[in-house]
C-alpha cells in the first residue's frame, strides 16, 4: 500500500533519505518524492530541470503500516503522517495512486508533454503525461513552459504544475 508523509516544504528529498536510512529496510518497498521535469531558460537557452511535484510530501510503499508508523516516529523533519487513524495511518486511495502512476514514469518523474499552443487556454497535447488531463488545465504559462492542472488528491482539490515543450501553434 502507498502512504503519504507530510514534511517541510523544500525538505522532501532529505526526509525521504532519512526514512530510507532510519527505517528497517524490510518495512518499506520504496520511499520516493515524485518529481517533474520543466524547461528553464539559462543564458538564453532552454534547459531541463527537475523540481518536486507534490511540495511538502514524501511517499512510502509498505505492506506493514503499523510497524512502519512506529519507526517513522523516530524520523526528524516529519510534520505528520497523513490519514492517521487510531494507532497507525491509512493507505492512499486507489484513485490517488493511479494519478501518480499515470503522470509519472518508473522513477516517479513527470516528463515534459509535447504540446501545440493556441488562443486563450487552448492547448493540444501531442504526447506525454498531460494527455489525459487537458480538460483539467486551469492555467498556462507559455513563458515558463508550464501548465497548472487541477486534480483531486486526498479529498481536496490540488493544483499541480506540469512542464510542457511547445512544438508549435494550433492551426485554425
Amino acid at each position: 500500500m502507498w502512504y503519504v508523509i507530510q514534511t517541510l516544504g523544500g525538505q522532501e528529498e532529505k526526509t525521504a533519505d532519512m526514512i530510507r536510512r532510519m527505517v528497517t529496510p524490510d518495512l518499506i518497498q520504496e520511499c520516493f518524492v515524485p518529481k517533474r521535469e520543466r524547461l528553464k531558460k539559462f543564458e538564453g537557452r532552454w534547459n531541463k530541470v527537475e523540481e518536486v511535484l507534490f511540495q511538502g510530501y514524501a511517499f512510502v510503499i509498505s505492506d506493514r503500516p503499523e510497524e512502519l508508523y512506529e519507526e517513522l516516529k523516530q524520523v526528524p523533519k516529519l510534520t505528520k503522517v497523513l490519514g492517521r487513524e487510531t494507532d497507525y495511518f491509512i493507505a492512499l486511495g486507489e484513485k490517488e495512486k493511479k494519478l501518480i502512476e499515470s503522470i509519472g514514469n518508473q522513477e516517479h518523474k513527470t516528463v515534459l508533454s509535447k504540446v501545440l499552443a493556441g488562443e486563450g487556454k487552448q492547448i493540444e497535447v501531442l504526447d506525454g503525461p498531460l494527455k489525459g488531463y487537458v480538460g483539467d488545465i486551469v492555467k498556462r504559462n507559455l513563458h515558463k513552459r508550464e501548465v497548472v492542472v487541477q486534480v483531486e488528491f486526498m479529498g481536496r482539490k490540488m493544483e499541480l504544475k506540469m512542464g510542457i515543450e511547445m512544438v508549435g501553434m494550433v492551426r485554425k
